[in-house]
């Protein structure tokens, strides 16, 4: 038996010991919040639209759910075309269009009850058999979204042009035994479905106003016995034009991208490129993401571009401070332990040695 002040120190370790157990699961809870609300739902709001490129910009919508697009008028040849499967009712998908004057004095789950404009239903337009079209003027210097709503009960496939369709057949939709497609050309790495090979290393591009690339990779890096590796990505591009936030990139998984493509849910990335600036040249924007990925996992990672013009962006796989954005594309790189060397050649055969950080 236990003495009184034995059996009083008994009841006060059990009741710190529940106590404890108590802090405990109410901090893992908030960290289980913090890390799930990392992840955002691309195209669930305005705020996360998507930019909407000067091509095809095609995609499911689950029964109930809308996508927001965000347009660069520079890029934007003043008219949409929505195309959507024949047998969708012309009330159950909805295209309008929102100023970003009116969207910024509401929250993030409500928008204005008028738009800027509204897609009529058409019977047909050029070689298409059904579509929603808007034509209108637009204002270069201002900032518009396009909401596209489902609100049927079954998903639809879309296809949203910022043109009209070419009186050739170009881009008409033709159908088969499954599904309806568009025969068209279009750019590699434009749609997750087209997305590059993503080889080790620096990898150099340019894209237009509004435009975005997909890339896929794998990781097995037999220097990490993990099952996870570690994982960084660098993005650099120019110009900047004092608009840095509006050049990004983001990485999903194979899995949320094949779902989000059946329409069974929304896009959540599972990490983005963080903003910062260690070169401190104004010129040029940066932006680094940093993290773990499972071994031989397929993996996409898409660069977008939100600004009203062209840029040259350049992506590394390794966390990369001061790099040397030259125009050559003769480049060798060469990754040690400690170092870094860029082997960039020239006119006058300089080279460039940089320092990883440690």
């Amino acid at each position: 038996m236990f003495s009184y002040p034995e059996k009083r120190l008994y009841i006060l370790l059990k009741y710190l010991l529940v106590l404890v157990a108590l802090v405990f699961s109410t901090s893992l809870s908030m960290v289980v919040l913090w890390l799930s609300s990392a992840a955002t739902a691309t195209g669930d709001t305005p705020a996360a639209a998507v930019s909407l490129t000067n091509h095809v910009n095609t995609g499911v919508l689950a029964p109930n759910q809308h996508r927001w697009f965000r347009i660069v008028p520079p890029n934007f040849e003043q008219n949409l075309l929505l195309v959507t499967n024949p047998a969708s009712a012309s009330q159950a998908f909805t295209l309008q269009i929102f100023e970003q004057t009116q969207l910024s004095q509401l929250g993030q789950d409500t928008f204005p009850s008028s738009s800027y404009g509204v897609g009529q239903w058409t019977e047909r337009v050029g070689t298409q058999p059904a579509g929603i079209l808007w034509m209108g003027t637009i204002d270069n210097s201002q900032t518009y979204y396009v909401r596209l709503a489902n609100t049927s009960t079954t998903s639809v496939d879309y296809w949203l042009l910022t043109r009209q369709p070419q009186q050739d057949g170009s881009d008409q939709l033709q159908s088969n035994e499954d599904s309806s497609l568009l025969t068209l050309d279009p750019e590699a790495g434009r749609e997750p479905h087209l997305a590059l090979d993503l080889p080790p290393g620096r990898n150099r591009g340019r894209l237009p106003a509004g435009a975005a690339r997909w890339y896929t990779f794998t990781r097995n890096d037999p220097s990490q016995w993990s099952h996870f590796q570690d994982l960084s990505f660098t993005l650099f591009f120019t110009p900047s034009d004092g608009n840095r936030y509006n050049v990004n990139f983001q990485l999903y998984t194979a899995r949320e991208v094949e779902a989000w493509q059946r329409g069974l849910g929304r896009l959540n990335n599972f990490g983005a490129g963080m903003l910062t600036s260690r070169d401190d040249d104004p010129n040029t924007g940066e932006r680094i993401w940093r993290g773990n990925i499972l071994r031989d996992e397929t993996y996409y990672i898409v660069i977008e571009n939100g600004l009203d013009r062209e840029v040259d962006y350049w992506l590394y796989d390794q966390d990369i401070i001061h790099p040397q954005l030259g125009l050559d594309e003769d480049f060798t790189a060469v990754f040690n332990q400690d170092d870094i060397a860029l082997n960039e050649r020239n006119q006058k055969h300089s080279y460039l040695q940089l320092k990883m950080p440690k």
